[in-house]
Order: C-alpha cells, then structure tokens, then sequence
C-alpha cells in the first residue's frame, strides 16, 4: 500500500448460499442418469458429500450379451437390490429404471423374455421408469423390442428413458424408429424423456412431431474436461444457460450422465455452483437440479437429516 493512503474500506461479505424451502441448506440435488453400477462405490460418497441425497441408476448397455429371460433378470435384480443397497451405504437413496437394452440383445426370443422378467420388476418399489431403451444398429428386431416395451410402459403407468447414441449421425438416424415407434405404442410423449440432449440434438426433436411433447430433456452436464476415457461430452454451464435462453426450464433435467468411463461424479453440483455464481435464480436452479426430474419420477423429496 503506498505511505499516506488510508486502507479502504473492507470487500463486503459474500451473499448468503441459497436455501432450500424449508431452509435446511442448499437445495438438495436429485441425479437421475448415474450408471454407479458401474463404477467404485466410492463415487457415491463425493455424490453425497456434494449435496446428492437421491439418484437414478437406469439399466444401460452392459455389453453382455443376455440370450434367456433369466439372464435379464439377473441384472435386475442386481441392479434393484444389490445395487441400491450399496448406494444406502453412502446416504443415497438410489432408484433404479429398468429394462432390456438393444446393446444386451443375442437375439430376439431372449430379449421377448427379458421383457417377461421385466414386467415382475416394474412393482419393485426400487423401480420408478423403463429404461434405457436404445437402438443400435436399428434393425427391425431392436424396434420390435422397443416398440414392446413402450407399450408395456403405457400400460403400467410408468414413464420411459430412452438414451442417445454419442455420436450425432447414429441420434439423427434414431429418431425416425422411435417416432414411429412411439406412435405405434400409443404411449403418451409426456411420459418419455431423452437422455444426453444437447442444443442440436434438441432443434432435430422438433422434425418428429410424435417427439415434440417429450416429458423430459435430461442434460448431462459436468466442467469441461480433457479425459483420455471420455465416452460422452457433457454440457457446461455455459451451455446450460444457453439452453435456458431458448427453452425454458420446465423440461430440461440435470444430470451427470455418470458412465463407466472418465466422468466427473461432482459435475452435477459444480454445474449447478457455477449456474448461481451466474445468477440463475434458486427456484430455476431448484427445478433443473431436482423438481422436474422428481416430478417425472415420482420420486418423493428428500431433505438433509437436521440436528
């Protein structure tokens, strides 16, 4: 400080953190694209510690091919059972979406049975969607399974996750089977999210009408990162806002789209930090973070334990 100048006054305090409604701290965060089954148990402490009290674990491509109903039913029940156990051993209330995926499929007789054993698991109280559905290579035995599914989900009354291949040609490719697959269903489109959207992938929803009154957006968002095993790009905060600017907030669900590659298990809570140091209002902030996924799920609140 040069001599003879009078110290100023001190930088004023910085803002109080927001709170949650019933002022408990911040606004606990709800996951609902954690593939943690993957992945060290480990994970599921940061998760914790970053302010995730609840989180989803779909059922995602496990690279094995399953050829009998009982083989599907093994991963359910692991998934279900063993899976949400070992979440609860780090205070997180995991809920789990099942069903069989186009990447687990022999052949078509085993994933018709897969679906059978899919059906017994969707009273599971773990169990709050189907999904991931998926196509792959796009076949006309991955739509009919697909297709069986969305119309197992119309009819108990569960909603539909379905994933997004990384890559953007193999998504525009996909969108035409599942719209028609939709259609054919009879499923309502409200009750069927998207995973792994960006801006782009959301523009090309628009050309599908059976896709424009999808119920959900799920937004994998993490800081960028340069990792060596990175399988998805996620979205930063910068996008994020942008994707506010041009659709609101009523649809679109954050998320980590943690897989078993490089991925970040704070991406969510950074995010979300970086979205309020930009002034995204709490009730915004509260609706991308944890409301609209929970809504969609069916998931009930959680607060932190208090005292």
């Amino acid at each position: 400080m040069p001599a003879g100048r009078a110290p100023g006054p001190p930088p004023p305090p910085p803002p109080l953190a927001p709170r949650a409604l019933d002022g408990t701290g911040l606004t606990p965060l709800f996951d609902h694209h954690v593939h943690s089954d993957l992945r060290n148990a480990d994970d599921y402490e940061l998760m914790a510690v970053s302010g995730v009290l609840t989180a989803l674990a779909p059922c995602s491509a496990s690279l094995e091919a399953r050829d009998t109903g009982s083989a599907f039913a093994a991963r359910f029940e692991r998934l279900a059972v063993a899976e949400t156990s070992r979440a609860a051993a780090y205070g997180i209330d995991l809920h789990v979406a099942l069903a069989v995926h186009a990447a687990d499929m022999a052949g078509l007789s085993g994933a018709l049975a897969g679906i059978e054993a899919l059906e017994e698991y969707l009273d599971h109280p773990r169990v709050r969607a189907l999904g991931e559905l998926s196509l792959r290579n796009g076949g006309p035995d991955e739509v009919e399974v697909l297709e069986r599914q969305l119309k197992l989900a119309s009819a108990r009354g569960v909603p539909v996750l379905v994933e997004s291949p990384p890559a953007l040609a193999p998504f525009r490719e996909m969108l035409a089977p599942l719209a028609g697959a939709v259609e054919r269903s009879g499923i309502d489109p409200a009750s069927i999210a998207l995973l792994d959207l960006d801006e782009q992938r959301i523009d090309l929803l628009a050309e599908h009408p059976a896709l424009r009154g999808l119920g959900g957006y799920g937004i994998a968002v993490a800081p960028r990162q340069d990792a060596l095993f990175q399988i998805r790009e996620k979205q930063s905060h910068r996008e994020v806002l942008r994707l506010l600017e041009r659709f609101g907030p009523e649809r679109l669900m954050l998320n980590t789209g943690l897989h078993f590659g490089s991925a970040d298990p704070l991406g969510l809570a950074r995010t979300v930090h970086r979205l309020r140091l930009h002034g995204v209002p709490e009730q915004i902030v509260r609706a991308l973070a944890h409301g609209n996924a929970a809504q969609f799920f069916a998931v009930p609140h959680r607060v932190p334990a208090s005292g």
